[in-house]
């Protein structure tokens, strides 16, 4: 048992493992979040009980806090009425980015599991008493190579300026869907584990029902909020607009001079030596004190509201059946018409708090990874070729953008053309899984749904792809410059 001194040390030279390794990956590669699955991974699997104590659970936890962040950040970060501008032709690469690396990775992942060495091979890393079904387990690891890193695409074409043009807006439109989908295909594969540990029978129609259903009833319950508040600000700027240009008709004056609303203030702070007319203004100013409080307190108060809201209807997202994580991002989405709170989350959390998080909520996933299997080699061979089988499957996306868009349906531009090299650029911002695809199968492998081998397989293969598509986006970035 090691004493509090060196537990405090080691946690220590663990979080400046995790800062170091973070920075230098973000440097050479653009992708910070390796470099902390790096460090979980070695932390989680050499160091346990020796740096770091057997019982991670408080890591975890926090590391849950910190994904229910980013994917409420990227909820915050989406602009409506480019979605809107963006129109069906995202919706068409959105869908194509879905179907093929689904349908793809389903069609691997349940080959790979019916081989001879395979199957020997996961009953000797498989430590549950009843293995996952075959079917479920490769529902999860396609939905998990179905999802894009729309962080890591975002961050690359603002460095190259390339975030504000059509084909940025193309892109982040349909990564944005492909994400939203495959926050509601997580919900399904959760479902899916409740219900085989709860009855160990197999997939039936309400297991995948529900999450759907709950899913699009938390969509919809978020849009018209959007609705709601847009007219609601609409109507109060054509207000302000209205009382601007009738300003001169309120302002009425008393024989001194003073507007009347001073003067009223002026009578009545005259009258407050006299017992009636002081005790009838105490509670005036009783709540003049709190609306001065308020005001002072006007930013933080709003903040702690949006960030109550969005853990509250994650909660109920995931009470109702779907993903926790959708819950998030739809108050994210409702949150972003209001500027001033965006830039106050960016200042206290997004700049301050999200970082560390963020960096415990990858290496948590590191720590959950079997070294031992991950540095098989016929598991990293599967796992490079599952990699290039689903990077292919994403950069099909790139079929679904036309050499001509049209201004109304595709860019908001009159006759713009997206050319070949822009083509190929929206078929490789696709191609990087990230974070969402390691949560996905995370949350398999924590629901029983996917067994060891896979988890690695998986993982391996997002970590690829994810190296895959930030080199070929860089090259064709380059290329168009």
């Amino acid at each position: 048992m090691l004493s509090f001194p060196l537990h405090l040390a080691s946690f220590c030279l663990f979080a400046v493992s995790l800062w170091l390794a973070g920075t230098l990956f973000d440097e050479v590669v653009r992708c910070r979040l390796l470099g902390e699955l790096l460090i979980g991974l070695i932390f989680g699997n050499i160091a346990v009980g020796t740096l770091l104590p057997a019982d991670k659970s408080i890591l975890v936890l926090v590391g849950e806090l910190g994904v229910l962040g980013l994917i409420f950040e990227a909820g915050l970060g989406t602009n409506l009425g480019r979605v809107l501008r963006a129109g069906p032709r995202a919706a068409l690469v959105a869908t194509v980015g879905i179907v093929m690396p689904l349908a793809t990775g389903f069609g691997f992942m349940y080959g790979l599991l019916q081989l001879d060495h395979i199957q020997a091979l996961d009953r000797t890393t498989n430590s549950n008493s009843q293995p996952p079904q075959r079917v479920t387990e490769a529902i999860a690891s396609g939905a998990a190579l179905a999802s894009t890193s729309i962080a890591i695409a975002v961050t690359m074409m603002k460095q190259q300026q390339v975030l504000d043009t059509p084909v940025g807006t193309l892109i982040t439109t349909a990564a944005m869907l492909d994400d939203v989908v495959s926050l509601i295909l997580l919900g399904i594969v959760s479902s899916i584990g409740q219900s085989e540990s709860a009855s160990g029978s197999g997939i039936q129609a309400m297991t995948v029902i529900q999450p759907v259903l709950a899913s699009l009833g938390i969509i919809c319950v978020g849009l018209v909020g959007c609705i709601v508040v847009a007219r609601i600000k609409t109507k109060k700027a054509s207000n302000a607009g209205l009382e601007l240009d009738m300003g001169d008709s309120w302002h009425t004056r008393d024989d001194h001079g003073m507007e009347g609303a001073d003067a009223e203030i002026q009578r009545v702070n005259s009258g407050r030596g006299e017992s009636p007319q002081g005790s009838r203004n105490r509670p005036g100013r009783i709540w003049s004190r709190v609306i001065h409080l308020y005001n002072r307190f006007e930013a933080t108060i709003k903040l702690a509201v949006m960030v109550i809201s969005g853990l509250g209807y994650s909660i109920l997202a995931e009470y109702l059946g779907s993903s926790r994580l959708l819950g998030a991002f739809v108050v994210g989405v409702f949150f972003s018409p209001f500027t001033s709170l965006q830039h106050e989350y960016e200042q206290q959390v997004t700049h301050k708090i999200q970082p560390a998080l963020s960096a415990l909520f990858f290496a948590s996933i590191g720590m959950a990874i079997p070294l031992t299997s991950l540095l098989k080699p016929v598991l990293f061979g599967w796992g490079l070729v599952y990699a290039v089988i689903a990077s292919l499957s994403k950069l099909t996306t790139m079929l679904a953008v036309s050499s001509k868009a049209s201004s109304a349906s595709a860019t908001g531009s009159d006759g713009l053309e997206f050319n070949y090299n822009a083509r190929w650029m929206v078929g490789t911002a696709m191609i990087a899984r990230g974070e969402l695809g390691l949560l996905m199968s995370q949350q398999a492998q924590q629901q029983g749904v996917m067994g060891q081998t896979a988890l690695v397989v998986t993982t391996w293969s997002v970590v690829l792809c994810t190296l895959f598509g930030i080199g070929a986006l860089g090259l064709v970035m380059k290329k168009r410059k």
